[in-house]
């Protein structure tokens, strides 16, 4: 009978902020802003001001608000202010209970954190009200379930990411830590 081993070291990875789920904002110009500061990763201060601006001053409809919250939240993360992202991925969940990239966002912050047990109820929210980038879900949560101590979870989850997305190096690269033994 075969068996599966898998060993791997404690994973502390902070996801890095090219794995953030930024949510695209059909707002004014400044949310449209906050959207591409949260793409390109830019911790800025008047990146966080621009994007605190288009929540104030823009007059956005319920789900371009609750997009910009999380962008701004995704800023803030990247930026190390965790406590502030946490409470913007709160503030557009209070706005639409189901935005599969505040659950996801939330996840990634408490990845950071190295919480992976905490992770992994707010990724699985995120898979389950339909993340966009379903690969990208499953990494985190194979990520999680590796800080959990389930190495099995994360060996799976990981694979299946590597499988929906072969061309995005990172499942592989974080694969190529594990040893499968019989």
């Amino acid at each position: 009978m075969k068996s599966l081993f898998l060993a791997a070291g404690v994973a502390t990875l902070a996801i890095s902020g090219s794995a953030n789920a930024a949510v695209r904002s059909l707002g004014g110009p400044l949310s449209q802003n906050c959207y591409q500061a949260a793409l390109s990763h830019d911790v800025r201060s008047f990146a966080i001001e621009g994007c605190t601006r288009a929540i104030n001053e823009e007059g956005l409809l319920d789900a371009d608000l609750a997009a910009t919250y999380v962008n701004r939240g995704i800023v803030q993360m990247t930026a190390g202010r965790l406590t502030s992202a946490d409470a913007d991925f709160d503030q557009a969940l209070a706005i639409n209970a189901n935005l599969s990239d505040a659950w996801l966002n939330k996840g990634f912050l408490r990845i950071r954190e190295g919480k992976g047990q905490e992770a992994l109820p707010l990724v699985q929210k995120g898979i389950d009200n339909g993340a966009r980038r379903e690969a990208l879900a499953y990494f985190a949560r194979g990520v999680a379930h590796e800080q959990a101590g389930d190495f099995r979870s994360a060996y799976s989850d990981l694979t299946k990411a590597r499988q929906m997305e072969p061309k995005w190096a990172l499942p592989k690269e974080w694969l190529a830590h594990y040893q499968v033994g019989r």
